[in-house]
Formats: C-alpha cells, structure tokens, sequence
C-alpha cells in the first residue's frame, strides 16, 4: 500500500512531462520567422496586409508547407532581433555565415542561395573591377552599417574612400550626382529594382561583371533548443528542391 502514492506520482509526472512534449512538438510546426529589414526587396517585401512575401519567405514557405509547418513573421529592430534569435524567443532567421559575428553561436541549414554584391557605375565610367587596388583613389559608396569583406581592408586614407548611404535610392543618387565613383550593390536587389521600377534608367548605369564578394544564404536557428531534428528536415528539403528545380523557378518569379 505504501508504494501507491510513489507509483500515482511517477504516473502524473509521465503525464505531465508526455503532456509537454506534445505542447513542445506542437509548438515547434509554427515557426516565428524575425524579419530585421522588412523592406528590402525582393528578399522582403514589405506590403500592407500582405506580411511574409519575397523570395526568403517564399523559400521558407516552400520548406515549411512540405513539412507541414506554418510560419509568421515578426519585423523587429535588427540587435533585438538578433537577441531574440540567440535566447530562442523567435525561431528562424535567414543569413550568410559570413555577415555574422560568431556565427558558431547559431545552428546553420545547408546553404539555399548567392549573394552577390558587385559594383555599378555610371554608364559611361570606364572604371572595372578585377582587384581592390583598381579602386585606390576613388570614391565607393556603401550602405552604412554593411560589411564587405573583400574590401574592408582597403578602406581608408590613400586608399578607397568608403561613403556610407542608407539605402540602395541613396546610393543611385550619389552616383548619378557624381559624389561617388562607384556604389557597391546587391545584384539581385538592382535588377529587381531595374525590371519593377519605373522611376529608375537602367541605360544610366553599367554594372560590373565580376562580383566583389559572394556569400550563400541559409537559415539559421538557436542552439540549445533541440531544432537539431528540424534543420535535418530543411537539408534534405533543400537539396530536394535544387535537385527538382523548385529553388530556381522561385528565384526566377523575381527576376
């Protein structure tokens, strides 16, 4: 008689614990997707009553649906979102391994996509980029805050002067006023805004061919939260998805 109360409460802490596990699985088909810059497209695009739209989320999406998983997206400012990111308070974030301090403190999927940042000039500049010494004495405008690690070095009095702009608009401006040489540019972000915006001369510009810099998007996770089990089912996802061409004809929409 004297083990039915030990045995009661091992029964009520299997129920218990079974219970939240269950909470736990639940929780984890609804991801909380951290959006730091809402409006760059087309990565995000960031329309009224229409959150999650761009080629990241559309990449998610594809990746979650076929793992019968949802998502919903929160916009915060980029360091709170990062902290978020960091204790497990929101779930996923898309990156390059290359742009983030210690990014061992994160869990990385297999990489989905390139990044190329390559630089514009007015269309009748004669300036090419092959090497950063091509640039030694002329004037390269940057978004502020932005790291280019092919570059960084080579910033600074005698060398490249770096000016900083707060968008890709900000940017065009300086060179078409003739203040900067030449701006550094995210290729996917300049031909989306070449083929969708009206305001904008393509015929005004002549891009480089030779990217200054390549970085491979992928997502990241929390450590510590056991999302080990998930970015397994991403991977085999994302391979799956190169392999049948679904990644492609994504990135094509927003070509």
């Amino acid at each position: 008689m004297k083990r039915f109360p030990a045995l009661i409460a091992l029964l009520l802490l299997a129920a218990l614990t079974g219970t939240e596990s269950a909470l736990a699985a639940q929780a984890r088909q609804r991801l909380i997707l951290f959006i730091a810059h809402a409006d760059v497209p087309p990565y995000y695009i960031d329309e009224p009553g229409q959150p999650g739209k761009g080629i990241l989320p559309d990449i998610l999406r594809a990746i979650t649906e076929s793992l019968d998983m949802t998502f919903t997206v929160r916009r915060l400012p980029d360091k709170r979102g990062w902290d978020m990111l960091r204790k497990g308070d929101v779930d996923v974030y898309a990156s390059a391994r290359e742009w983030v301090l210690e990014p061992d403190r994160f869990l990385w999927t297999e990489p989905f996509m390139v990044n190329e940042d390559v630089f514009l000039y007015l269309a009748d500049s004669t300036l090419t980029f092959r090497h950063p010494l091509d640039l030694y004495g002329k004037r390269v405008a940057g978004i502020k805050g932005f790291v280019y690690p092919a570059l960084e070095s080579h910033f600074g009095p005698g060398r490249i002067e770096r000016i900083d702009a707060p968008s890709p608009d900000a940017l065009l401006q300086l060179l078409i006023l003739n203040r900067a040489d030449a701006i550094l540019i995210n290729r996917t972000e300049i031909e989306w805004m070449f083929h969708n915006r009206k305001d904008l001369n393509p015929d005004l510009f002549r891009m480089d061919p030779n990217p200054v810099d390549l970085a491979w998007f992928r997502f990241i996770f929390p450590r510590n939260r056991d999302w080990e089990p998930v970015i397994e089912q991403f991977n085999d996802r994302i391979r799956e998805m190169r392999e049948n061409g679904a990644l492609e004809r994504i990135l094509d929409h927003y070509r």
